[in-house]
């Protein structure tokens, strides 16, 4: 489960995908949703919520939450990340944000920052705010 390469998508989706933010493009939205694939090559500042697999190229970043099916990361996030299947850590992943999926790969060189929840367990919305309540009385 943690270290297993294969893509738990058909990889044709992920060099084909239905929609693509190029390289240079700056793409600002309150939130982006669909059920295809998505590649992201430029910025994104905004939540994506898809039922697809959504592939963040090395040139790419992403300032928001990301909830997808899969999600292949080779450039920047800032937000939350919650996966239904696998999310995958290329090695010039930056990310800043919490994470939760049933299954992670993470290649050596990646730098995430954040707190991971791995496997079937999903944290509430009630743990979420009470262990963000606890960092800020810690932080007070």
């Amino acid at each position: 489960m943690f270290f297993n390469k294969k893509p738990p998508v058909d990889t044709a989706d992920l060099n084909s995908p239905s929609t693509v933010i190029g390289k240079g493009v700056y793409l600002e939205a309150i939130r982006m949703t669909g059920n295809e694939s998505i590649r992201i090559d430029g910025t994104y500042k905004g939540s994506i919520d898809i039922e697809g697999s959504l592939v963040l190229g090395d040139s790419g970043s992403i300032i928001g939450d990301v909830s997808a099916n899969y999600f292949l990361v080779a450039g920047e996030v800032n937000g939350n990340i919650k996966c239904a299947t696998q999310l995958h850590f290329a090695s010039t992943a930056k990310v800043v944000g919490d994470i939760q999926t049933s299954s992670l790969v993470v290649d050596e060189g990646s730098q995430v920052s954040g707190c991971y929840l791995v496997g079937a367990n999903k944290l509430s919305h009630e743990a979420i705010e009470n262990r963000e309540e606890i960092l800020r009385i810690q932080q007070a």
